[in-house]
């Protein structure tokens, strides 16, 4: 596939870095008024009313079989359902910015279940050398010699959070590869699948605050711009440049997307960024960096080489939903 010119991908690589980035900043305001599991429910509620309208103005209709909708269902608990919850709560006990730099171990905990839940792709050396590598990140960006210090329990959930999305991109390469549908029906489906889970457990959480729905309130905002933006539109411009650009060039959103919410931290909640924080951050980075790449397959001795390498899944192969690396 010849990768399109920068100006036709950077703008939607820049909007998804944004929109991702922001949604700390977003779950921190939706957080002064509602219980944690209120933000989850309101944003994956406004994020499915906005994708299945965009379904709805294109005509286009899911076809998906009872089976391939338990299989999204699985793939939804993992990706957003559990996760859309924990964060809200870490970011209770954490701030944005440290809930961002966890964020950012998404893709070690996707690297290791997938080597532990597929077995035809086992761990080369250095994809081991990198978990090993951010696991040691993790302990500076906690601070692990201060251990008085540690918000043991944030940094728990945004840590179970990020294990559950390795969990569902796992899940999704395993069940979701026969499943025939486009990025922005099977966000849907999965998105609309979640708002339900989650609908009986928000109704019996408590009362949101006085006034945290009105049309004024920094509260409601926030969570219309979680939704909005951080479930819905941002799938699109990630598929967008997937499609555009590729997939490797797509998944360095994650290196951008804890730059964001750190300046937003910072800038907008007056949240303070400790020095080990960013350090432990690139060490993390760096084990991502690691953790990702894969093995070139040796060449059989006498081999003779291809004329032209391998073609690129074009434009008509489906993605996988929940590709996306790193989404908060």
């Amino acid at each position: 596939m010849t990768q399109a010119p920068a100006r036709a991908w950077v703008p939607s690589f820049v909007l998804a870095a944004t929109s991702w980035g922001s949604s700390f900043l977003f779950i921190s305001l939706a957080l002064r008024g509602l219980d944690p599991v209120q933000v989850g429910f309101g944003r994956v509620l406004i994020g499915a009313a906005v994708l299945w309208g965009m379904l709805l103005v294109t005509r286009h209709r899911p076809r998906l079989s009872r089976g391939d909708v338990a299989r999204i269902g699985v793939v939804a608990i993992g990706l957003s359902t559990v996760p859309f919850v924990l964060i809200p709560l870490a970011q209770q006990h954490i701030t944005s910015i440290l809930a961002s730099l966890l964020n950012a171990t998404t893709p070690l905990w996707t690297a290791l279940f997938v080597a532990l839940l597929i077995p035809h792709e086992r761990a080369s050396r250095a994809q081991v050398a990198g978990l090993l590598l951010g696991t040691a990140g993790i302990a500076v960006l906690l601070g692990a010699w201060n251990v008085d210090g540690i918000p043991l329990l944030g940094a728990a959930l945004m840590l179970a959070a990020t294990a559950c999305y390795g969990v569902g991109s796992t899940m999704s390469r395993m069940l979701l590869t026969r499943v025939h549908e486009g990025p922005t029906a099977l966000s849907a489906v999965q998105i609309g699948i979640s708002a339900v889970l989650l609908m009986p457990f928000a109704l019996a959480a408590p009362a949101p605050e006085p006034g945290a729905l009105a049309l004024s309130s920094e509260v409601l905002w926030g969570l219309l711009a979680l939704g909005v933006l951080g479930t819905s539109f941002t799938y699109v411009m990630f598929w967008r440049v997937v499609k555009l650009a590729g997939a490797t060039t797509a998944a360095s959103v994650t290196y951008v997307v804890p730059v964001v919410a750190t300046v937003l931290g910072i800038l907008v909640l007056n949240e303070e960024l400790r020095w080990y924080e960013p350090v432990g951050a690139l060490i993390v980075l760096a084990g991502v960096w690691l953790a990702q790449r894969t093995p070139r397959p040796r060449a059989a001795r006498g081999a003779v080489p291809a004329a032209a390498p391998a073609a690129a899944p074009d434009a008509g192969e489906q993605p996988e939903t929940g590709g996306a690396p790193g989404k908060p």
